[in-house]
C-alpha cells in the first residue's frame, strides 16, 4: 500500500471482515497518542463507524473497534489488531521493536500489520513463511 487512503480503506475492509467473523473486540494500534488521533479521523472521514479513540483519559474499555497508542494497550488483550504503521519511520529503533512487540502481542486470534512505505527491519527480519503480504 503506497497511500494513506489505500491503507485506510484496507482497515475498514478488514474491520469488517474480522466482524463478520465474529470478534467483538478489535483494536488498530499505533505508536503515540498523536498517532492514534489522526488515525481516528482518518478512518472516520473514510466511512469508519463506532470506532472508539482511547486516549489516557478513557476509563473504561468497551467491546468494538478501537484506536488506540501501544502504551495503552500493553496488559489489554484484543481478539484482533491491526498495527497502523508498521514501517522503518514508525519502528526502526531498538527501543521500538520492545513497542512493535507489544503491539503485535496484544492480538489473541489475528494480527494484521500495515505500511505505505517499507516494512520495519523487525517485520523484514522474520522468515517469510511466518506471514503473507497483500497489496
Amino acid at each position: 500500500m503506497k497511500d494513506e487512503n489505500l491503507r485506510g480503506a484496507q482497515i475498514l475492509t478488514d474491520i469488517a471482515a474480522l466482524k463478520a467473523e465474529g470478534f467483538d473486540s478489535i483494536a488498530v494500534i499505533t505508536k503515540t497518542a498523536a498517532e492514534s488521533r489522526d488515525a481516528y479521523e482518518r478512518l472516520q472521514s473514510q466511512g469508519g463507524e463506532g470506532l472508539q479513540l482511547i486516549t489516557k483519559d478513557t476509563q473504561i474499555f468497551e467491546k468494538g473497534i478501537m484506536v488506540i497508542p501501544v502504551y495503552l494497550a500493553k496488559g489489554v488483550e484484543f481478539d484482533a489488531v491491526l498495527v497502523y504503521d508498521a514501517s522503518p519511520v514508525a519502528y526502526s529503533q531498538e527501543y521500538d521493536r520492545k513497542l512493535l512487540y507489544t503491539a503485535c502481542t496484544r492480538a489473541m486470534h489475528r494480527l494484521h500489520l500495515y505500511t505505505v512505505s517499507d516494512w520495519s527491519p523487525f517485520v523484514q527480519a522474520l522468515p517469510a513463511n511466518l506471514y503473507d503480504i497483500k497489496s
